[in-house]
């Protein structure tokens, strides 16, 4: 007789509050130091030691990756707010100036978007199945519409928007908007 595998414990309320905290002084390190982020300034920032960063995340790598995760489901969020806009080409400004804005503030998600291999791999650990079909269907609806160029599609706009999060490292302030105003105007259609 075989016994089915046993499901993880739920963490307790303190362990939950302090990952919580660890995830939040995590955030805030990777915006500004990016990859650079220590892990003792972390500890710090989230008024916990080291080991219960690691009891959550075993290596600096698993917590770049739940980070990764939260930024893709915030992607996924501007994404859902793009296609809610009435007009097709409104939308598609409106997720990549919200990306632009966002990416300015954002070292670390700059650095995961500036790496499009990692990012958008099939076996990449961090993956949203959510942001991918809402950005597909951001597209097809702006194509439907005719105002986006018919010879992009999903994979063309993630290498735009990839090269967008690199363009805009080491940028002066509110170059950004000139980067998305270039890729605006070579999206649209003719």
């Amino acid at each position: 007789m075989t016994t089915a595998p046993s499901s993880p414990r739920p963490l307790r309320a303190d362990a939950r509050r302090n990952r919580r905290r660890v995830l939040e002084a995590a955030r805030a390190a990777f915006e500004e130091a990016g990859n650079e982020a220590q892990m003792e300034d972390i500890a710090k920032r989230a008024g916990v030691g080291v080991g219960t960063i690691y009891r959550h995340f075993p290596t600096k790598q698993a917590l770049i990756d739940e980070l990764t995760a939260e930024w893709m489901a915030d992607g996924a969020a501007k994404a859902a707010d793009a296609l809610a806009e009435p007009d097709p080409w409104d939308g598609v400004v409106l997720f990549v100036r919200r990306s632009a804005d966002i990416m300015v503030r954002n070292r670390g998600l700059r650095e995961v978007f500036g790496d499009v291999g990692q990012l958008f791999e099939e076996d990449a650990p961090v993956q949203n199945h959510d942001l991918q079909v809402k950005v597909a269907a951001l597209l097809a609806r702006a194509h439907t519409a005719g105002v986006l160029r018919a010879d992009v599609g999903v994979n063309e706009f993630r290498a735009l928007m990839c090269g967008l999060a690199m363009a805009i490292t080491n940028t002066p302030p509110g170059a950004h908007q000139l980067y998305a105003d270039v890729i605006l105007k070579g999206l649209k259609a003719p």
